[in-house]
C-alpha cells in the first residue's frame, strides 16, 4: 500500500508534467506495442503475442518477396481480420488530443526485439510516420 507521502510526490510529478506539456511548443511521444493491447491488438512478443501463433519470418520483407503466396494469408489475418476490429482506447485518445493543435510533432513507437537468432537480421514490413505528415 502506498504511503501518503508517496501519493503526494506522485501527484506533484503529474502536476509538474502537465505544466511542462502546457508550456511546450512541440512534443514527442514514445509508445510501445502495449498501448494497443487494451484495444484488442495483441503484442508481438510475450504470452498471447503474435509470435506465439505466427512465424515472424512471415513479416520479413525478403520472405514476403520470395513467398508472397505464403505470407499474404498471414498478413491478411493479422492486419485485416484481427486489427480491423480494434477501437481506440483512452491512451490513443490522449495521444490524439496532443496532436490536435499540432503540438505532437513526432510519434516514436518503440519495439524492443530480442537479438535475432544466430545473428540473423530481420527486415519487417512496416510504416513510420509522424501524426502531422
Amino acid at each position: 500500500m502506498e504511503s501518503d507521502s508517496t501519493n503526494k510526490k506522485t501527484c506533484s510529478y503529474i502536476h509538474e508534467a502537465a505544466a511542462l506539456i502546457r508550456g511546450a511548443r512541440h512534443l514527442t511521444a514514445f509508445t510501445g506495442a502495449g498501448i494497443s493491447v487494451e484495444s484488442g491488438i495483441p503484442p508481438f512478443r510475450g504470452p498471447g503475442g503474435l509470435w506465439s501463433k505466427y512465424d515472424p519470418r512471415m513479416l520479413e520483407l525478403d520472405y514476403f518477396l520470395a513467398h508472397p503466396e505464403k505470407a499474404w494469408p498471414v498478413i491478411r489475418e493479422i492486419f485485416y481480420d484481427n486489427f480491423a476490429k480494434a477501437r481506440p482506447n483512452k491512451a490513443h485518445e490522449v495521444r490524439a488530443c496532443l496532436g490536435e493543435p499540432h503540438l505532437l510533432k513526432t510519434l516514436i513507437n518503440t519495439e524492443h526485439r530480442q537479438p535475432p537468432p544466430q545473428g540473423r537480421q530481420h527486415r519487417y514490413l512496416g510504416v513510420l510516420s509522424t501524426p502531422n505528415s
